[in-house]
């Protein structure tokens, strides 16, 4: 009876891991694209780090801090399989509106944040990846770099 008991209880444990690990997005298979982006001109809150990409959690937590309704995105500007991890780019940032968000966007500014406004343009290399919460985060960051590095480069794609 004992054994059975343990047995249900792992099989239960095990269920509860892979569903939240299949919420989070471990096993989503990225989707890539190249399209007209859906959106125009973009005004956007970030922060700009070199290093490792598993750095941009953070910053992700961070604006969640100040409002977890903005819309988040991460730029990551080096092939992670061709730049050493110390050299490697990105930003991370929310996208706001200039009114609407006129006192946010102070407030963050004088926490090192900087503005900047993304041209409209006809065509982009973009992916989404599901934000159910903070780990899903970082398994994004572990993800999605890397699988667009290597779409990019199979495709010889050049800014």
């Amino acid at each position: 009876m004992m054994i059975t008991t343990v047995i249900a209880v792992i099989v239960l444990i095990s269920l509860v891991v892979l569903w939240l690990l299949k919420t989070l997005g471990v096993f989503k298979s990225i989707s890539i694209q190249i399209a007209q982006p859906p959106f125009n001109q973009l005004t956007i809150v970030y922060k700009f780090q070199r290093g490792s990409y598993s750095k941009a959690g953070d910053i992700f937590n961070d604006i969640a801090k100040y409002s977890s309704s903005l819309d988040k995105l991460g730029i990551y500007y080096d092939n992670p399989n061709a730049v050493p991890v110390e050299k490697r780019r990105f930003a991370v940032g929310a996208i706001v509106d200039e009114i609407k968000d006129r006192k946010l966007i102070k407030q963050m500014e004088k926490n090192n944040y900087k503005i900047f406004k993304l041209p409209e343009f006809d065509r982009s290399v973009y992916t989404t990846f599901p934000f159910k919460n903070i780990l899903s985060i970082f398994i994004a960051v572990m993800k999605v770099p890397y699988r667009l590095g290597d779409y990019i480069q199979a495709k010889k794609i050049e800014a």
